[in-house]
């Protein structure tokens, strides 16, 4: 899941939720009013109460039958719209809002209540074709209801409304204010708030708006990872000001700041992390981070084809930070785990097996471990004989190193002849170039 995609998630659930907060509360307004009463007949006041009884005692269903008996009746305009408005509180205790948004538009249309009645129908209305995603409509007919209510009545959550709802259109520009407006008037805005209007500045690539509204997140939620992992990548998008830094030093220091204080939870946390400190010239501090990654629980769940990735990362880091020692190591626990893929019954190994293996030995030999190189070296020729001239050449380096003199010439004219056998190329024809020269190199001692 992506960034916008897991924006939207968190938009989508909080919309959800205010909705029906924002349903509660406008429904109360639905209750039976009799201050009209004198308007109506003695008869459709009596089959009102008999409406407003059930209703009190929450017996919905019965007092939907006899709401939908006494409309076939072809009652006064003024009854029809207390009948449908009745009807729509009754439909939205049982939770069926498209029916409760039918009987409101049929008893705001009639246009025969008091006025406050009207305009408490008109933002019942407008919030539930929100709610039913019929946006085109309840969008404006919102905005109107808001314009009309006394600005002390004004409650954050109605904002809120407007801004998912614009968001649901995916108009970001216009969702951005009423989201900054719903958060204003809240005195604690809650953390699903917050994401939203992180995702609107991240839409609208207002980068530095939305780091400063995710470090708010992060006061409410400082344990969560994903609140740091997400102020990292927005961080990530912000202009880079060192000069020797290719990834913004901001989003770096969040993910580390995460990391030491053990919050992370994916191995893909590790990974990012040291991949980020790598760029910045960190190959050291990137490669303590795999060996931590290593000894997470994580990192065991991993397949085995990943944690070999990750693996060959950390040999990597070791080389570029020359760490050597470590390097060899790392390849070493590589060498293992090719051998028992090979023992499983993974595809041939052997090419990497043996560019492996002569790696390993070129650090051995970097570290004037001639003995260990000499093993290795001696692994190779018995495991992958194929195309043997440069193991020879190293071979020879190596007894050169040692003092035997003459089992180190034997190896570089077995590497020339090797060479002079095999196709022509570029590492053949360099191979055999460096015996030579170690050959010339021998004669001069002798001479």
């Amino acid at each position: 899941m992506n960034f916008f995609q897991a924006m939207g998630q968190c938009r989508l659930t909080s919309r959800y939720h205010s909705g029906i907060m924002l349903l509660l509360v406008l429904s109360a307004g639905l209750a039976l009013n009799t201050a009209h009463a004198d308007s109506l007949t003695p008869l459709e006041f009596k089959q009102l109460q008999e409406v407003q009884a059930l209703q009190t005692e929450a017996r919905w269903l019965e007092a939907k039958e006899l709401l939908q008996e006494q409309l076939k009746e072809k009652p006064s305009a003024l009854m029809q719209a207390m009948l449908w408005r009745s009807l729509a509180q009754t439909e939205l205790q049982q939770g069926d809002y498209p029916k409760a948004l039918l009987a409101i538009k049929k008893a705001w249309q009639l246009q025969q209540l008091p006025e406050q009645d009207q305009l408490n129908l008109q933002g019942l209305m407008a919030q539930l074709m929100l709610q039913e995603d019929q946006l085109e409509e309840g969008i404006p007919l919102f905005i109107d209801w808001l314009a009309k209510t006394p600005e002390e009545q004004h409650q954050p959550r109605y904002y809120l409304t407007l801004a998912q709802a614009y968001s649901q259109q995916e108009a970001w520009a216009k969702a951005l204010p009423y989201a900054k407006e719903a958060i204003k008037r809240h005195e604690s805005a809650p953390v699903p708030w917050l994401h939203l209007l992180v995702a609107l500045h991240s839409r609208l690539e207002q980068w530095p708006q939305a780091v400063n509204i995710q470090k708010h997140i992060l006061i409410q939620e400082p344990r969560e990872m994903r609140h740091w992992r997400q102020l990292a990548m927005l961080q990530y998008r912000l202009p880079i000001t060192a000069k020797n830094d290719t990834v913004n030093a901001e989003s770096v220091a969040s993910l580390r700041i995460a990391w030491e204080q053990g919050l992370f939870d994916t191995a893909s946390d590790y990974q990012l992390l040291s991949q980020w400190l790598n760029a910045n010239g960190q190959p050291l501090k990137a490669a303590q981070v795999l060996v931590d990654a290593q000894q997470q629980p994580t990192f065991a769940q991993l397949p085995e084809d990943q944690q070999l990735i990750m693996k060959e990362q950390l040999s990597g880091l070791w080389l570029r930070a020359k760490s050597w020692d470590k390097a060899e190591q790392s390849l070493q626990q590589i060498a293992t785990h090719y051998a028992r893929l090979e023992k499983a019954g993974q595809p041939d190994l052997a090419e990497r097996s043996a560019n492996l293996y002569k790696q390993i030995a070129r650090l051995q030999m970097q570290q004037k471990n001639w003995q260990a190189a000499e093993k290795t070296l001696n692994i190779l020729l018995a495991e992958f004989p194929a195309d043997p001239a440069e193991v020879l050449l190293l071979q020879g380096i190596v007894l050169l190193q040692q003092q035997q003199v003459e089992a180190a010439e034997g190896k570089f004219q077995m590497a020339e002849q090797k060479v002079d056998l095999a196709a022509d190329s570029y590492v053949g024809k360099n191979v055999g170039k460096n015996a030579r020269q170690w050959l010339r190199y021998i004669e001069q001692i002798r001479s």
